[in-house]
């Protein structure tokens, strides 16, 4: 085991955070490959008596595919030589979570786990309340096994529409330059000052920047967190059993 992977031993509960870009392929439809094998390791986990959550990015991107799509199939010739609009992207989240949802739930079904949907904003953590009710609904969904699966409630949010919300992984410098190398245990003393974040994913809005600075307020607060590729198969189940994986990185 990498000593760095150390507290793997102890975990009980995993929450896995899901980016669009391993939710979709480069031509925004869904990457049913990714999802089935993501889904695959957490009905294992799940077996194991490890409690998981999901958050899961994709509603956006799966709902400006399907009404470009609609667009496509209802335009004529000549519509489609036209300048094309831009799609809202409240509207294409609203769109978006159904298919989303629908995939989670056959995916799930097919091993025999079931799935709930919890859709949240910025705002509703604000609320004292809200976040003691939602705390408890997760804690009765675990403990009946189920797969609670976040998403951030676009649709209604008053943050401005995303574009999404992946990227390409933690380097020290860009990814496209060869000198960059691959961070695979990030000390905040150590790299918070060397690394140079890049651009985001093909689909992305928060970016590295986002996820490292979440994952060192969970840092701070005691939780530890990896960040690892959402291409490569069975990592997540590399992860728990102390592994330092070695491939490129997408959340």
């Amino acid at each position: 085991m990498d000593r760095s992977r150390a507290f793997v031993k102890d975990v009980k509960r995993l929450i896995i955070k899901v980016g669009t870009a391993v939710v979709t392929r480069a031509d925004g439809r869904l990457a049913l490959g990714r999802l089935g094998a993501l889904c695959e390791q957490i009905k294992d986990l799940n077996s194991q008596g490890y409690e998981v959550i999901v958050v899961s990015s994709g509603a956006v991107g799966l709902g400006r595919q399907r009404l470009r799509y609609r667009r496509l199939v209802n335009s004529s010739f000549a519509d489609l030589q036209k300048p094309q609009v831009e799609f809202d992207g409240k509207a294409c989240a609203a769109v978006g979570q159904n298919s989303l949802m629908a995939l989670y739930d056959t995916l799930f079904s097919q091993l025999d786990l079931t799935s709930a949907q919890l859709l949240v904003t910025d705002n509703d953590f604000r609320d004292k309340d809200f976040r003691n009710q939602l705390s408890e609904t997760v804690k009765s969904l675990l403990a009946l096994k189920v797969i609670p699966i976040f998403n951030e409630n676009d649709a209604v949010s008053t943050r401005k529409a995303p574009y999404e919300d992946s990227s390409e992984g933690l380097y020290s410098g860009p990814p496209s330059d060869p000198r960059s190398k691959l961070i695979h245990t990030y000390i905040k003393e150590r790299h918070q000052g060397e690394i140079t974040f890049g651009d985001k994913s093909r689909v992305g809005r928060g970016g590295m920047t986002a996820k490292v600075k979440a994952a060192v307020y969970a840092a701070d607060a005691g939780i530890p967190v990896v960040i690892t590729s959402g291409y490569a198969a069975e990592n997540i189940i590399k992860v728990l059993q102390g592994e330092c994986c070695r491939d490129p990185i997408s959340s």
